[in-house]
Parts: structure tokens; C-alpha cells; sequence
């Protein structure tokens, strides 16, 4: 039979950035002996199996096998965990396995499956996450940079941009979000404009709001 050895790390062994720490096995003899990391949840599941002397094989090829069947098994259900808490995009999932350690082979072929069946659905994403933002005070600007960030092209979402932001549509949302700020007559459209533009409005919207509420402000004084 095949000698496999297989190493979990230490509770201490933590990476120092968002990489996790990973697993150890080797297996073959000798020379002819390789080794390889593994995501802690792969390198857990097949030291199950040798516990329960479920890990006798033959050669290199059949672990092999059995080492892609055991990491396509830990890697969806790592993927369901995910989704159960929240929507991800592709490129969120995707980074998410990776820091875990798995490798591109079972990353594609995981979010394939998650694919096929909507439970990973880029479009989808995308319109909830305009929305949501929307609904959060985001300007059109920093909702495009967010999407780009999540992987989404904004030209991907449907109805964008059209169906989502007009100018009045953009001035009322940022006006609202003004007439929030504190006002205190000193630097007024400064401080506004720093706010709306942070919001990702549009230049001439923030530009037009600055001027009416400060302006009302040293009115006022």
C-alpha cells in the first residue's frame, strides 16, 4: 500500500495576512516521495479516512483521485457556507477558496457547479448590489468602482445605468444626504463637496448642492 502522511497545522500557526494555514500530506517512498499543502478542510477530511483505515490505495494515481474527489467534495461545501450568509460574486468566491488553498482546477470547477445552478449568479449580484447601494446613499461613481471591485462590469447589470440613477434622481439623493452634514458657516462648501464626491455623486451634482446649502447656510448667518 501507498505510505500517506498527514499534517494539520498547529492552532499557532496562523498566517500572518488573510491566507489561512494549510495541511501537509505526503505520500510515496523514498525518492519517489511527493508532498503537497492542502486546504486545512481537505487535509482534516482525508485524515478522517485514515483513521478509519479508508485511505489503503494502491499507487499515486488512485490518491491522486481520490485527493481531487476529496477536494471538489470539501471545496462546494466551503461554497455553501459562504452563500448561506450572504450573495457573492464569482471573483469574491473565487478569492475566497483561493486564500483557503485551493487550486484553480477545483475553483473553476466548484464555481462551475455554484454557476450552473444560480447559487452563484454575477447578474443577480450586481442588480442587488446597485440597489442596495442605491438605497445606502452611494452616487453613481463610487457604485461603478464598487462593482468593478466585486468583479461585475457595470455594463453587465441590467438597465444600467439608465434604470437606476437620473440627474434629478442623483440631485435629490445627494441633497438628502447633505441636509444631514452639520453645518457651521466655516468652510460649509468645502465640506460638502468632500462629502458627495466620498458618495461617488457626480461633480456637477455635488457642485450644484454645495452651492444651495451653503449658500442657505451663510444666508442664515
Amino acid at each position: 500500500m501507498l505510505p500517506i502522511t498527514i499534517e494539520l497545522p498547529e492552532r499557532r500557526d496562523q498566517a500572518l495576512g488573510r491566507a489561512k494555514p494549510k495541511g501537509l500530506v505526503v505520500w510515496g517512498r523514498g525518492d519517489d516521495s511527493q508532498k503537497l499543502e492542502l486546504p486545512v478542510a481537505v487535509a482534516r477530511a482525508l485524515k478522517k479516512l485514515q483513521e478509519n483505515d479508508e485511505l489503503e490505495l494502491p499507487s499515486s494515481s488512485a490518491f491522486l483521485e481520490l485527493l481531487e474527489h476529496t477536494s471538489l467534495a470539501c471545496a462546494w461545501k466551503r461554497l455553501l457556507g459562504l452563500i448561506e450568509a450572504r450573495d457573492y460574486s464569482s471573483r469574491e468566491a473565487d478569492e475566497k477558496l483561493r486564500l483557503d488553498g485551493y487550486g484553480a482546477s477545483v475553483r473553476q470547477a466548484t464555481l462551475a457547479r455554484a454557476q450552473s445552478c444560480h447559487l452563484i449568479d454575477d447578474e443577480r449580484f450586481g442588480e442587488f448590489f446597485v440597489r442596495g447601494k442605491i438605497n445606502a446613499g452611494w452616487g453613481r461613481k463610487r457604485i461603478q468602482r464598487g462593482l468593478e471591485l466585486k468583479g461585475i462590469p457595470p455594463s453587465s447589470v441590467p438597465g444600467w445605468p439608465d434604470e437606476y440613477f437620473s440627474d434629478e434622481g442623483d440631485y435629490s439623493r445627494a441633497r438628502a444626504i447633505a441636509a444631514r452634514k452639520q453645518l457651521n458657516g466655516k468652510n460649509d462648501f468645502q465640506k460638502l463637496m468632500r462629502l458627495l464626491s466620498s458618495k461617488g455623486f457626480p461633480s456637477s451634482i455635488a457642485y450644484r448642492v454645495a452651492c444651495e446649502l451653503a449658500g442657505s447656510e451663510r444666508n442664515n448667518t
